[in-house]
């Protein structure tokens, strides 16, 4: 009779690998991200319609990263950057607000409402930290023709909006 380690192959005793390994490798390396103040009471939802649905994630591949922060935001990007690696396309605001509300805040992120809040703050957390060159882009409104379009990234088209968020938000 042989024993279970002489019948497995070689292959069975090596260490399984995750996307997330490069995170996972520098994690106490690194020093915490800066503070983003995540909330459910989010600018995001000043954006007009279009800018959400248009929302476009641009990353390098995550297995090239090599992050030089760590938290809920830096899990976040490499998480985005994987979906994208692995589908060949981004996921829209909706189902990555909805997935990291889920994964990050334990909730169907639809409770009480129909928008996943503070997954969609989470979306503007990635933009800003920009962790590894992650930005996410959006077409707006131009300034001067309500109808005319362009592409701007999430920080600006936020920057944009702040005025009406902030009366709204009062």
């Amino acid at each position: 009779m042989s024993s279970l380690a002489t019948s497995l192959p070689d292959q069975a005793f090596v260490p399984l690998t995750t996307p997330l390994d490069p995170y996972h490798d520098v994690f106490w390396e690194v020093e915490s991200e800066p503070e983003l103040g995540l909330t459910p009471r989010t600018k995001m939802l000043a954006l007009p319609a279009i800018a959400l649905a248009t929302l476009e994630l641009h990353a390098a591949p995550a297995k090239t990263w090599r992050p030089t922060t760590r938290g809920l935001v830096t899990e976040a990007s490499i998480r985005a950057a994987i979906w994208k690696d692995r589908r060949g396309y981004s996921l829209s605001a909706y189902e990555m607000a909805l997935n990291f509300q889920a994964l990050f805040f334990h909730g169907d992120g639809r409770r009480g409402g129909n928008m996943p809040l503070l997954g969609l703050d989470v979306l503007r957390g990635i933009d800003r930290l920009s962790v590894c060159g992650t930005q996410l882009w959006c077409s707006m409104p131009t300034s001067a023709d309500p109808f005319e379009f362009e592409t701007v990234r999430l920080t600006t088209a936020l920057k944009r909006v702040a005025p009406r968020a902030a009366l709204r938000m009062a």
